[in-house]
């Protein structure tokens, strides 16, 4: 069974955490390029430094999110077992499973236009996000071709991109639960960004629970299922 703990630290936390567990032959791997690495079931202990943020060329713009944060500066540890298994006294920033969830309604073309350009996405969002314009058509290209992204241009799964971040900050696609709202992505892992956001709560962290779907990152890196809906629930 799928499911991965997150926690969020600052250094000091980290290296002291980071030492416990190396006591029990535990030693987390570092993310040292993609920030959605860890999240693979081939890696029960994994880390993102700070400096992973801003690595990996074709992610930089989009995981700006992370330094427009409250997170930023600190250390995300991801481990497939919470960490009070190990006597560490800390409870996990969001817990992720698979999902057996498909969604009743997802939005037609207009209205992932009209999310898009909603005042509270825009508000929250870091310019660094939005600006497109500054990519060569050859970051694009390159970017699509990796991701495996086809049948739509960079400009026009942009759009799609906002909108999708767009309804975990507003929410107008979710289910009603016990806990509140639990918005969910809005469309298939082709049409999402930076899912990465999601799952740690950079984007969506006011919601108790949400589903999404893993970005093509977290299918290529991550090994998550392509398509497929996780649940998110957040312990904070």
């Amino acid at each position: 069974m799928y499911i991965k703990f997150t926690y969020w630290m600052d250094e000091k936390n980290f290296k002291d955490i980071r030492k416990e567990l190396e006591k029990k032959d535990i030693f987390p791997a570092a993310a040292k390029k993609t920030v959605c690495l860890p999240l693979s079931s081939k890696i029960p202990f994994g880390y993102i430094p700070p400096t992973a943020w801003s690595k990996f060329d074709l992610c930089r713009r989009q995981l700006s999110w992370y330094f427009a944060s409250k997170f930023a500066g600190q250390y995300l540890l991801i481990a497939e077992k919470p960490l009070t298994q190990f006597g560490l006294d800390l409870l996990p920033e969001t817990t992720i499973k698979k999902a057996k969830f498909r969604p009743k309604h997802l939005p037609d073309n207009e209205t992932i236009k009209r999310l898009a350009e909603k005042e509270g996405f825009k508000h929250y969002c870091p310019p660094e996000f939005l600006d497109i314009g500054s990519m060569d058509e050859k970051m694009k290209d390159r970017w699509m071709k990796i991701m495996g992204v086809r049948g739509i241009t960079y400009d026009e799964v942009f759009v799609e991109q906002c909108a999708n971040h767009a309804n975990f900050i507003e929410p107008e696609y979710f289910l009603d639960t016990a806990n509140g709202i639990a918005p969910y992505s809005i469309g298939k892992t082709s049409k999402v960004c930076s899912a990465c956001l999601e799952f740690f709560n950079i984007i969506g962290s006011k919601y108790k629970n949400k589903y999404v779907v893993p970005c093509p990152g977290a299918v290529l890196f991550g090994g998550m299922s392509v398509n497929k809906y996780y649940f998110v629930s957040s312990s904070q």
